[in-house]
């Protein structure tokens, strides 16, 4: 199913079957992503629950007003990441712009570094979803990852998303990704607003761990 759902646009788009970066960028990340899925499956299953979600369970007024920004920013970052993943295909077929192999496979590497950080922070936070918004029954946790940044799932997906296009030979895509990214940081301000009114402790967490997505930068 991964290979329909990755490989088939990226081929159909590049007009070729042998295209070496993307099938390695396939492969590592069909590998990526079947084991971890697995092993969530298995120790925290309800993270996957609460990233399948499409609607708010508990509506308040700051989750309500979360869900309205999340209309504007969260297409914006739909569109940076499918960008960087598409248009290196366009790229490749047009041979528009190229990439030095070993800058492929350096990209190929954070890319996949990048994924495996967010299924890290899925398998330590169960409450991680997709949507901004507060479940019934959260809790703050300020263990692993937490206790170096606050949105260490956000610092995953920046470092892949950045990573894409090097991983797929592509300088253009850049352009989506630097969407993608400023997207996410932009979500990050809404998020921390709904999680200071709606979360019990994470103003003190907030005083006590400094860092939004990057260890004592940022």
């Amino acid at each position: 199913m991964i290979l329909i759902y990755i490989g088939l646009p990226l081929f159909l788009i590049a007009g070729v079957w042998i295209w070496i970066e993307a099938w390695l960028f396939i492969i590592t990340f069909t590998l990526n992503i079947s084991i971890n899925f697995h092993i969530i499956n298995k120790k925290n299953p309800q993270v996957l629950r609460s990233r399948m979600k499409v609607k708010n369970e508990r509506i308040t007024e700051q989750t309500r007003k979360a869900a309205g920004s999340d209309k504007i920013i969260f297409p914006l970052i739909s569109i940076g990441f499918i960008g960087a993943f598409l248009l290196p295909a366009l790229d490749y077929r047009f041979q528009w712009t190229r990439v030095p192999l070993f800058l492929t496979i350096f990209g190929l590497i954070v890319a996949n570094i990048g994924l495996l950080i967010m299924y890290l922070t899925m398998l330590e936070n169960p409450h991680a979803s997709k949507l901004l918004d507060l479940e019934e029954d959260q809790k703050l946790i300020d263990t692993g990852s937490y206790a170096h940044v606050r949105h260490p799932l956000y610092s995953g997906a920046i470092l892949m998303i950045i990573a894409i296009p090097l991983a797929l030979g592509s300088w253009i895509s850049f352009i989506p990704a630097a969407i993608g990214v400023i997207s996410l940081i932009v979500r990050i301000k809404f998020e921390e607003e709904l999680l200071i009114k709606g979360l019990e402790g994470y103003v003190d967490y907030r005083n006590c761990v400094k860092y939004k997505l990057i260890p004592k930068i940022y």
